[in-house]
């Protein structure tokens, strides 16, 4: 199965965690790689790899040769932070008329959101989520969208000057997440689907979140 964050990241681990046990339900052992995005979904298309981790619902839509597991695997939140004490904003149309607010580029749901309510002169686009956070923290802008696991994952791994000014506004969206397998595994997306819908009833997706957000070097 493909899958295209960091092994470090919290994503990874958690996604890592859920898989190895659903897939010792199946009786299947599991090998995860990563891949970026593009070169994911060719391989995934061509049946060079068995599926991919996680896709959005209509991931599907375009490539047919994959069928969609109907039970979602992660669900990821967008959401809006700032390092300025006077921003108290609750929805997009609190936030300060001049603000600067910035989005990690390509996160399509910040900027589909951001667009439509912030002036095209006040809104920018960054690298990466570590470029946007050591801006905001350096007050060279006052509001920045991401994942916030992703967000997570920065405050953990890297030296941010002042990061306890770092705040979460409100989140903006919740997207779910799906695997896919390719066509001729297509008689095991059912067995799949139960099998994380039974793991979720029994707690173990949490319990997994909260163990991969465990620092590296918490000694568990």
């Amino acid at each position: 199965m493909a899958a295209d964050p960091l092994p470090q990241s919290i994503a990874y681990k958690w996604t890592k965690l859920i898989n190895q046990e659903a897939f010792r339900r199946m009786g299947a052992t599991l090998e995860i790689a990563s891949f970026p995005l593009a070169r994911r979904a060719a391989l995934a298309e061509a049946g060079v790899i068995d599926g991919e981790i996680s896709r959005i619902y209509s991931y599907a839509d375009t490539l047919p040769e994959l069928v969609r597991v109907e039970e979602s695997v992660m669900d990821f939140t967008f959401s809006l932070f700032t390092a300025r004490p006077e921003v108290k904003a609750q929805k997009l149309s609190d936030l300060p008329a001049n603000a600067l607010v910035e989005y990690r580029r390509g996160v399509m749901v910040c900027e589909n959101t951001l667009k439509p309510s912030i002036a095209p002169e006040r809104l920018f686009n960054v690298s990466s989520t570590e470029q946007g956070l050591k801006k905001l923290l350096a007050g060279r802008s006052d509001v920045y969208c991401d994942i916030d696991i992703f967000v997570k994952d920065v405050q953990q791994s890297a030296k941010l000057k002042d990061e306890g000014k770092l705040r979460k506004l409100f989140d903006i969206a919740t997207v779910a997440t799906y695997p896919y397998f390719y066509k001729k595994h297509a008689p095991l997306a059912p067995r799949f689907a139960a099998i994380l819908k039974q793991m979720k009833a029994e707690g173990l997706f949490a319990a997994y979140r909260k163990q991969a957000e465990l620092p590296a070097d918490s000694g568990q």
